[in-house]
């Protein structure tokens, strides 16, 4: 099953469970935001959010490039701290507290921002370990003294590429515009209870084949080998 968001969609089929975790029509405490999705593995949990802001459809739906004007902006997210302080900070901040008030914080947290910076032309992986930096440094300290508790192990902030070669057990993709959405049937998903865990090998063949298009085939053989283990 496809989770998806926005133009994306990830294929969490080798998690101990997934759910969306912002879904529509979920009752969550008044001023509370939370964060896209939450997967858990054997021994962590990644609390992922999706930041797309950058490709303006509306202007060039077709380009591959966007407009200057897209790339002014873009370059302005990561220098100021509006997405950070905002957005980014008070659903991480929130996904943790109901997780914690619910007794379900008991694997470390792994918080993931994937930003759409795929439409871009230029190479922006110097500036996405400086919104890394700032980011966690908010996470930790949000006034004028730092939490006592670093309920966020870690933290990335990836871009599609690198979101590939540093999950290649979840394949992404890019879908047709305006697919992503709630559907009732992405809200929650339990796997495999073993939580199948990929070899080096394995992480190898379902990042071929999910860059040639044919992950299902790679993600069922795998499944089969976690099986039969």
């Amino acid at each position: 099953m496809m989770a998806q968001e926005g133009d994306f969609a990830l294929d969490f089929s080798l998690a101990l469970r997934w759910e969306r975790f912002d879904r529509k029509g979920r009752q969550i405490p008044q001023g509370m935001s939370f964060v896209d999705f939450l997967v858990e593995e054997p021994r962590r949990i990644l609390l992922i959010e999706i930041k797309d802001p950058f490709c303006l459809h509306e202007v060039s739906p077709m380009a591959h490039t966007p407009p200057r004007k897209g790339i002014r902006r873009g370059q302005e997210a990561f220098r100021m701290d509006r997405m950070i302080h905002q957005s980014l900070v008070p659903k991480i901040r929130d996904s943790y507290t109901w997780l914690h008030l619910m007794e379900q914080s008991d694997k470390p947290f792994l918080f993931i921002v994937l930003l759409g910076l795929d439409c871009f032309s230029i190479d922006m992986s110097g500036l996405l370990v400086v919104f890394k930096d700032r980011l966690l440094s908010r996470i930790r300290r949000e006034d004028a003294v730092s939490w006592k508790i670093p309920y966020v192990q870690d933290c990335l902030v990836l871009d599609p590429s690198s979101f590939r070669r540093s999950f290649p057990q979840y394949p992404l993709f890019r879908v047709a515009e305006g697919g992503g959405g709630d559907e009732p049937g992405q809200e929650i998903c339990y796997n495999n209870p073993k939580g199948p865990v990929l070899s080096g090998q394995e992480s190898r063949q379902v990042d071929r084949s999910a860059r040639s298009g044919n992950h299902r085939g790679a993600l069922k053989n795998n499944k089969e080998r976690n099986d039969v283990r």
